[in-house]
């Protein structure tokens, strides 16, 4: 990849959360590197690029919009269906207690 034309299209904190977008935009036959690969040992203090050839920018961000869309509705989906779960009757997972519940102590 010739670096003449390279422009950052998504930024991360960790290396293979980079690694996952550039097989994303790679299977989408978009050229992509990582910038800032060899800073792997300062996962969180530095940004790590991805980076696309100017010509492919606006395509990747399309991309990488299209996903970050589709990852908050499976993420609503989820909650929406821990919500069901937790309001049916007999269901095991945790219920809240009304702050006026009274509590009985086992007598031992």
């Amino acid at each position: 990849m010739d670096d003449q034309d390279l422009v950052s299209v998504f930024s991360v904190n960790t290396l293979p959360e980079a690694e996952i977008i550039r097989g994303m935009l790679q299977s989408a036959g978009i050229a992509c590197q990582i910038g800032g690969e060899t800073q792997a040992g300062l996962a969180g203090v530095f940004a790590i690029d991805i980076l696309t050839h100017a010509s492919d920018s606006k395509k990747a961000s399309k991309l990488l919009k299209e996903a970050q869309k589709a990852k908050k509705r499976r993420k609503k989906k989820r909650i929406a269906a821990r919500k069901a779960k937790a309001q049916e009757a007999g269901s095991e997972a945790i219920q809240e207690l009304k702050p006026d519940t009274k509590i009985k102590k086992k007598k031992s």
